[in-house]
């Protein structure tokens, strides 16, 4: 679990810091780096596995490692991205114990390959540490489920987490029938969220070793996904997410809402957070239960999302966009910054009543315009 990042030089960010909780919105218009928050700490992860130019070859998802590099007023490119999390590991002994993890990245002209390291700072490191670093950033997933991805049938002998595109869906769904328990929790939210649903059914054809999923609607015949809305699926591939006991750690979600009718967006944000970790609260897990420090990150630019979270869980919410840095003599240049809810402060360090109202009714409806 991340409890706080720190990012400079990546992109639109410098000396950026932001507290992260264990349920985290991000909220802000196109262009605002809520995206490419989400990119620097899946990059991170794959770095801490592989700290080489070879990971940043391939992670890179706008663009090439050369654009991963903030630019500077007068065009050229800073000389080191840093990018570091404080991650709660589990330790045996203390049990969680925050842990400092940093990349640092050093620009070199192509072909020489960028100059990679990562740093690990905390007590007692050894072997386990690096272990339990390992298997947490693992679990640093960035999920983007595709319709066309999660209608086809998924292998019976897949036992990986949830794909990014959802593509082993009915896999995922398998594991969870396999306890009564996972199941009917899992039952429980999608009702919630998706009332029209009658029944579900997951099923071994053992003659092909695939999954099918089978989707009844009250009032209709079972469908197959196939023939089953995208939105639905969505709905299906993020609850499984959240409810996977091999899948601890740090959910990413895009724009959660996508698909679905806006009134069942709060019951999808209310039974996605009812999965997080609250680690006050954290109890070593059994050998039969691997639900561990689970966490969940999302960004929206709906007004629906912040309507579902002001009143109860405006802590729960972060609002990031770009300002305008001018010096003398140089270009402007766009820097990301990350705002909370609040109505007393510094100028500019936190979002104002006025801005949240503007954000709520973006066309005026509210004002009679």
């Amino acid at each position: 679990m991340i409890t706080r990042i720190e990012i400079d030089g990546f992109k639109t960010f410098d000396n950026f810091s932001l507290d992260v909780p264990p349920f985290l919105v991000l909220l802000g218009a196109n262009g605002s780096g809520k995206s490419n928050l989400l990119e620097a700490i899946d990059l991170l992860g794959h770095l801490v596995w592989s700290p080489t130019s070879r990971t940043l070859v391939r992670r890179a998802r706008r663009g090439g490692p050369r654009e991963l590099f903030r630019r500077r007023p007068d065009g050229s490119l800073v000389e080191e991205i840093r990018i570091g999390v404080t991650v709660l590991l589990e330790t045996p002994e203390f049990g969680l114990v925050p842990h400092e993890v940093t990349a640092y990245i050093r620009y070199r002209e192509a072909p020489e390959p960028l100059a990679v390291s990562v740093v690990v700072d905390g007590p007692d490191l050894d072997s386990a540490v690096y272990d339990a670093l390992k298997q947490a950033t693992n679990g640093w997933r960035l999920l983007d489920p595709l319709p066309n991805a999660m209608r086809q049938p998924a292998d019976a002998y897949d036992n990986e987490v949830l794909t990014e595109d959802g593509r082993n869906l009915g896999a995922v769904l398998g594991r969870l029938w396999r306890t009564p328990e996972r199941r009917s929790a899992f039952l429980a939210d999608v009702a919630a969220v998706l009332p029209d649903v009658r029944e579900i059914d997951v099923v071994q054809d053992k003659t092909q070793a695939l999954w099918d999923i089978w989707i009844q609607h009250k009032h209709e015949p079972r469908m197959a996904p196939r023939v089953v809305s995208g939105g639905t699926l969505r709905v299906l591939a993020l609850l499984a997410a959240a409810h996977d006991p091999a899948h601890p750690g740090v959910l990413m979600v895009e724009e959660p809402e996508n698909g679905l009718h806006p009134n069942r967006v709060p019951r999808l944000l209310e039974r996605l957070k009812a999965s997080v970790t609250d680690p006050a609260a954290y109890e070593e897990p059994t050998e039969d239960d691997r639900d561990a420090l689970r966490q969940i990150i999302v960004t929206s630019h709906s007004p629906v999302v912040l309507a579902s979270l002001l009143d109860e869980a405006s802590q729960d919410v972060v609002f990031m966009d770009t300002v305008t840095r001018l010096e003398r003599g140089q270009s402007p240049t766009r820097l990301t910054r990350a705002r909370k809810v609040g109505v007393t402060g510094e100028r500019g360090t936190y979002v104002t009543p006025m801005e949240v109202r503007q954000y709520l009714d973006p066309v005026g409806y509210a004002h009679g315009a």
